[in-house]
């Protein structure tokens, strides 16, 4: 217990001395003879404080070179509904989009069953959506076609889907979300600049707007290096 103990203090440690010094994403950490003397902790402790920050995607490790201070990750906070844009712009990140494809379709027999269509056709927006310039996510959005003017649809390229939504008043109130571990397929890592087979979290999103009645459905897939999502849980 001990040693658990003294792991987590070192822990703590490192990561206070990365903010103190503002060490930079990017930037190499003293090697772990420099901060096994610094520290005053053995190498061995050093290095277990290094994994767990590893584990937690804080730093980059590889053999034979030093550690290195990562970007941190974007988060949600599962149980608050927010937009990319939004949630983006709470972290003081800048937003943007990447246009794949912007058509009228017919809806496949799931998503008319989710969206309550009979017949109807659907817009099918697809964006790389980007933080600071740098792909984050891929989201394919489904909304019932009569929600949206051909103008407003060519609009969302670089605008917000909520809150054109909202002109409408049809802001969405409340969603139901799934979320599962991936592999980025060759096409998904094209898109997000990573290699394929790297790891994805991919999101499946049903909203309503006040009156309960289903307003989209979004499929994303997301970098499992640059996003995570946290629970609020109560007993």
């Amino acid at each position: 217990m001990a040693r658990l103990k003294l792991h987590e203090q070192t822990r703590r440690r490192i990561e206070k001395l990365i903010a103190d010094r503002n060490i930079s994403p990017g930037a190499r950490l003293p090697t772990e003879t420099e901060l096994a003397d610094e520290l005053n902790v053995s190498r061995t402790t050093i290095r277990s404080a290094l994994r767990v920050l590893q584990q937690e995607g804080k730093i980059e490790r590889g053999a034979g070179r030093r550690s290195v201070v990562r970007q941190p990750r974007l988060g949600q906070l599962l149980g608050k509904l927010l937009s990319f844009s939004e949630e983006m712009k709470l972290r003081g990140f800048t937003p943007s989009n990447r246009l794949i494809e912007m058509t009228q379709v017919m809806a496949s027999a799931p998503v008319r069953a989710l969206l309550r269509l009979d017949g109807e056709s659907v817009w099918r927006l697809q964006r790389v959506r980007c933080a600071n310039g740098e792909p984050v996510a891929i989201e394919t959005c489904n909304i019932p076609w009569f929600a949206l003017s051909e103008q407003e649809a060519a609009s969302l390229g670089d605008g917000s889907l909520y809150e054109l939504l909202a002109r409408h008043g049809r802001t969405p109130v409340r969603s139901e979300q799934s979320a599962q571990a991936d592999l980025a397929t060759p096409e998904e890592a094209a898109l997000l600049n990573i290699e394929p087979g790297r790891p994805v979290l991919k999101f499946e999103r049903l909203s309503f707007d006040a009156d309960d009645e289903p307003m989209e459905f979004v499929t994303s897939t997301y970098r499992g290096d640059k996003y995570c999502f946290y629970v609020l849980l109560k007993k």
